[in-house]
């Protein structure tokens, strides 16, 4: 019996280009980068996301002006707000970072990579400020942090994840060619993992045990000096230039869209937290933290509507796997294949059975 051909199921043309390890095995065959998935990273923006990214960012400059007059407001100490929103900003940023990865292994592209590193960098990071936030698990913090620990560890987490962002996207303007990671995909996978724990480990141990090399940038709860001492503006400046690096892009992916939105809610929590807000539980200490979170939460769900999208692919392709194309060139009408029964001279009843799945990766290479 003739299967049919690959090219009379555009179900499974799709479906082939997203089975994990695909863009592997074509790379090591050809040494090029062939037509890669329709990953965020790869689709060019539309009208509908760019609209609807736009709406977002404006609720969520709504929401900023509004809270502007009243960020220095004090309010009610809760202790537990602070193990809460990380918890949940951990989960959120490790999950990102976990799928980047994963896209990152399919396209080989180094701007993903350095996203990936971003978003795991953030999570890490989050680890030791919750540690060592006074009043959380004891009343000076733990790991032996000092009155300045939260605080450089809050710019340095800050900080950080915008020059992840200027990296992916200086890889991304430096042309396809370039941005294709040639060695083994999974070994760049575990030293940039790696090279990430290394940094946000001895970045947590400069601010513990080498606390008083670090300059003084609170009393108190109060962090007023961390803006006159212009740290936290150049934290909301390196923010801002990630932005304006994404924004000047000719033809924005979907995945730059949705990174200039998390930007956007980046610089108003940066701005509510430690550029206008001045104290701990004011209410720029706690809006700002919600716009952190809000934050995280965007490229996670578009990866996740993204993964929807790739099962409904694997359904299309389930379906057409069971129904024999007319095109077939033995001649057999469009049934299900489950309706063709072998008979004992068929070739099919001397030889092992097949299932689909492994048929079609068969074809498919």
């Amino acid at each position: 019996m003739s299967y049919p051909s690959l090219s009379s199921l555009p179900a499974l043309r799709n479906l082939r280009a997203s089975i994990p390890g695909e863009a592997d095995r074509r790379n090591a065959a050809t040494g090029e980068c062939e037509s890669r998935s329709a990953f965020l990273s790869t689709v060019v923006a539309g009208r509908d996301e760019r609209r609807l990214a736009l709406v977002v960012v404006l609720l969520s400059a709504l929401g900023f002006a509004a809270a502007l007059p009243f960020v220095r407001v004090p309010l009610a100490k809760v202790p537990a707000f602070i193990p809460s929103f990380e918890s949940a900003l951990l989960i959120n940023d490790l999950i990102t970072a976990v799928l980047l990865f994963g896209q990152f292994t399919q396209t080989r592209s180094r701007a993903l990579l350095a996203l990936a590193c971003g978003y795991l960098f953030d999570a890490l990071m989050i680890i030791p400020h919750a540690l060592t936030f006074p009043g959380v698990f004891s009343p000076t913090g733990l790991l032996g942090a000092g009155e300045q620990t939260t605080a450089w560890l809050y710019v340095f987490w800050h900080g950080g994840f915008p020059m992840f962002v200027l990296t992916y996207a200086w890889f991304g303007e430096s042309g396809s060619t370039k941005d294709v990671l040639r060695g083994p995909a999974r070994t760049a996978t575990a030293y940039a993992i790696g090279g990430v724990i290394v940094v946000a480990g001895a970045l947590t141990l400069l601010v513990t045990a080498g606390h008083d090399l670090l300059p003084v940038v609170m009393r108190g709860g109060d962090y007023s000096l961390i803006v006159t001492k212009g740290v936290s503006p150049v934290v909301w400046a390196l923010s801002f230039l990630a932005l304006l690096t994404l924004w000047r892009r000719p033809q924005p992916t979907v995945l730059d869209l949705w990174l200039m939105v998390v930007m956007c809610a980046w610089l108003f929590d940066i701005a509510l937290s430690a550029v206008i807000g001045s104290t701990r539980y004011d209410l720029g200490f706690y809006a700002g933290r919600s716009y952190g979170l809000v934050a995280a939460s965007f490229v996670l769900m578009m990866l996740i509507i993204e993964t929807g999208g790739l099962h409904s692919r694997l359904a299309a392709a389930t379906a057409q796997l069971e129904v024999t194309p007319e095109s077939s060139k033995d001649g057999y009408a469009s049934k299900p294949r489950s309706c063709i029964a072998p008979t004992g001279n068929s070739p099919q009843s001397s030889r092992p059975r097949r299932s689909r799945s492994t048929w079609l990766i068969m074809r498919a290479g």
